[in-house]
């Protein structure tokens, strides 16, 4: 074996080994490394060169960087992610026929999916979409992506909370639970505008609280505005605290005609 892939080889065998016992700083020091070696490799991209070694140059290439997204997500570095995935997205879209196709290849379309969708960043969500293909998009952690998209464009929260539970890997869920997270925000300023007050099972039942305690954690942590009293949440009090922004209706109404005068002279 070429002593520039043995060298790869044994360094991935030795981040492999700390990736199991969880120990995620030996991990992020042993992937700088491999990122350095894989670079003497002609046969990865852009270049694509053609050598002696070129299939298991690219399958180690390859499996190194999914593991650098999963690492990735692990260390919750959004990120991190993102430049790993793009690296890793040319062995999947260039080298079809040159290498077997990867288990590990929807999971993790299915998951940079939903870092789009965390990070609201509909139109790359949609554009990642349209280069896949009808059979791709009937993979479960594709189709997963996709039914979340939908449920939030919908506002049906309630399915996007309960998706935590039917996740179809579990790298998911930390994405999940900052979709999560970003739904009951939304959730929660939507009730305050539209609510004086909510029973404390009402506001349980609208945030998807299975417990007291987690309504009080949450209320402490994100809306330490809000007051509980009589078993009932207040908003009146953050409505209160928010100022009145007056609209200068007069002074829009005269800018909008001296621009239409304007207009007719340019005319």
């Amino acid at each position: 074996m070429d002593p520039a892939l043995t060298e790869v080889t044994q360094l991935f065998g030795r981040f492999k080994a700390a990736f199991l016992r969880n120990d995620f700083g030996t991990c992020s020091s042993l992937l700088a490394q491999l990122k350095v070696l894989l670079t003497k490799f002609p046969s990865l991209p852009p270049s694509f060169q053609k050598t002696p070694n070129s299939v298991q140059e690219l399958s180690i290439a390859r499996e190194i960087y999914e593991h650098a997204v999963v690492l990735s997500v692990k260390t919750e570095d959004q990120d991190a992610f993102e430049r790993d995935f793009f690296q890793l997205k040319p062995y999947y879209t260039d080298t079809c026929g040159v290498i077997p196709p990867s288990p590990q290849e929807y999971p993790i379309l299915g998951l940079n999916l939903l870092r789009l969708l965390v990070q609201n960043r509909i139109a790359e969500f949609h554009t990642e979409l349209e280069l896949l293909s009808a059979t791709v998009l009937e993979n479960p952690c594709i189709k997963h992506a996709v039914e979340l998209e939908q449920s939030f464009m919908e506002g049906a929260y309630n399915r996007v909370l309960s998706a935590r539970q039917t996740v179809p890997h579990d790298t998911y869920v930390y994405f999940m639970d900052l979709l999560a997270k970003t739904v009951r925000d939304e959730i929660a300023g939507c009730s305050e505008k539209a609510y004086n007050y909510l029973s404390i099972a009402d506001a349980k039942k609208i945030l998807m609280f299975s417990s007291d305690q987690e309504l009080n954690e949450y209320i402490t942590e994100e809306h330490p505005e809000w007051e509980i009293k009589d078993g009932s949440v207040f908003f009146q009090k953050a409505k209160e605290s928010q100022p009145c922004k007056e609209i200068p209706s007069l002074q829009l109404i005269n800018q909008t005609l001296s621009y239409a005068r304007e207009l007719e002279r340019i005319v």
